[in-house]
C-alpha cells in the first residue's frame, strides 16, 4: 500500500505600519517630501498614496488590501479568511480545514485518521485497514499478509478457511482441509467415481484416447502423505498415482493390472482432472511407451487441461493458472512444452508424434 504524504506549510505574518503625521520627511518610494499623515513600513516612510498604491501587500484571493495580520503561501498572500475559506486545503472525506501531515490518493487531500479509517482497503478477513503489504487472492479476496500464517487453506480452491471468506470448513486429516465453498461437490464416497470414469473417458475418447482397461480399481486416499509414499515420489503436490503390475512368463506377459489413486475429498472437477492425467498414464503403459519425465508428465497434464478446458468455471481456470505457473520441470515446464505442442499439432498430431518427443 503505497501512502503519499504531504506538510502544510503556510505561513502567519503581522504587517507592522504605522500612519503618523510628520512636519518633513521623504518619501521612501518616490523621493518627495512628506508632509501631513504617512506611513511607517520597516522604518521607511511613505505618502499614504505611495503606500496604498505601491507598498501595500494586497490579498491574491480578493485583490483587497492587507493590513494586520495575513498568511503566505508559495508566494502568494492571502487576509486569514480568505486563506481557511478558499485556499487552505480541505479533507476530501470530511470537508474539514486541513493543517500538519496529510495523504494523497488521486490527487484528493484526507486527514491521516480519515484516510485510514475511510479510504484504505480493508482485510476482508479482519475488517481492519490494511496500512501495508497485502495479498489479492485469485477470487478477489484481500488480506494482510500475517492471514496466511494462521489459516489453512482449501486443498481445492486455495481461499484461506475463515468465516468470513469461506463461511467455514472442515479437516480431512489435519493435514488437509476444504471449506465450506467447495464442500458441496466434493468426492468422497466410492459411489460417486464411476459418473467420474464415465465422463473423464468419454472427454478423452473425442480426442482420439479410447480402448482404455476396463474396470480398472479407483481408490480415495485421505493422507497425501499415503499417497506420496504409495507412488515413491517426493513431491507433495501429487494428487494421484496409478500403480501396474504385470506378470510374464519368459518374454511374453501374461496378466497385468492398473490401479489408480487419487486424494479423497476433492472438488468432482478437480477429481474429473486428476483421474485423466492417471488414464493417461494407463494409455503410455499400454502403448509400451517409455518416455522421459517432463514429456510423460506434461503429457499427462494435457489430460487434466482438457478437462478443465470443457469445465471452463473458475475453479478451473484457477487450476489451470497453477499448471501453467508451477516451476516444477515436470508437471510446470514439462506441461507448458506439451501445451505448446499441443496449440500447433492438434490432438492427432500429439498422440501420432508421442513417443518421438525428445
Amino acid at each position: 500500500m503505497i501512502r503519499a504524504f504531504k506538510k502544510m506549510t503556510p505561513y502567519l505574518f503581522l504587517l507592522p505600519f504605522l500612519i503618523l503625521f510628520a512636519n518633513s520627511s521623504t518619501c521612501s518610494y518616490c523621493g518627495r517630501s512628506i508632509s501631513g499623515r504617512y506611513t511607517i513600513l520597516n522604518n521607511k516612510h511613505y505618502h499614504d498614496t505611495c503606500f496604498e498604491n505601491y507598498i501595500q501587500l494586497s490579498c491574491d484571493h480578493c485583490d483587497k488590501k492587507i493590513s494586520g495580520t495575513y498568511t503566505e503561501k508559495e508566494g502568494r498572500n492571502y487576509h486569514p479568511a480568505c486563506y481557511q475559506d478558499h485556499i487552505q486545503e480541505r479533507c476530501a472525506q470530511c470537508d474539514q480545514l486541513i493543517s500538519g501531515l496529510y495523504n494523497i490518493k488521486d490527487d484528493k487531500q484526507y486527514h491521516e485518521a480519515c484516510f485510514i479509517n475511510y479510504i484504505l482497503p480493508k482485510c476482508d478477513i479482519c475488517r481492519l485497514p490494511i496500512q501495508d503489504q497485502y495479498i489479492e487472492d485469485f477470487w478477489g479476496n484481500i488480506y494482510h499478509e500475517k492471514h496466511t500464517d494462521a489459516l489453512p487453506d482449501c486443498d481445492n480452491c486455495s481461499r484461506l478457511i475463515c468465516e468470513p471468506l469461506t463461511g467455514g470448513g472442515y479437516s480431512i486429516n489435519s493435514k488437509r482441509y476444504v471449506c465450506s465453498v467447495c464442500e458441496p461437490s466434493v468426492v468422497s464416497d466410492q459411489s460417486q467415481i464411476a459418473r467420474s470414469m464415465r465422463d473423464v473417458k468419454a472427454l478423452l475418447k473425442k480426442v482420439g484416447i479410447q480402448d482404455l482397461p476396463r474396470g480398472i480399481p479407483i481408490t480415495m486416499v485421505a493422507d497425501k502423505d499415503e499417497l506420496i509414499r504409495l507412488s515413491g515420489q517426493r513431491s507433495g503436490k501429487i494428487r494421484g498415482y496409478t500403480h501396474y503390475e504385470a506378470k510374464t512368463l519368459g518374454r511374453k506377459t501374461i496378466s497385468e493390472s492398473y490401479h489408480i489413486y487419487v486424494l479423497s475429498d476433492l472438488c468432482e472437477i478437480v477429481f474429473d482432472a486428476v483421474l485423466a492425467h492417471e488414464l493417461l498414464h494407463v494409455y503410455q503403459i499400454q502403448n509400451g511407451y517409455k518416455l522421459r519425465s517432463d514429456v510423460r508428465e506434461g503429457f499427462c497434464n494435457l489430460g487434466s487441461k482438457l478437462v478443465y478446458d470443457h469445465d471452463g468455471s473458475d475453479l478451473s481456470r484457477l487450476q489451470l493458472r497453477t499448471m501453467y505457473e508451477s516451476d516444477d520441470p515436470d508437471y510446470g515446464k514439462g506441461f507448458r512444452n506439451m501445451s505448446s505442442r499441443l496449440d500447433q499439432m492438434g490432438w492427432e498430431g500429439i498422440l501420432n508424434n508421442l513417443p518421438s518427443f525428445k
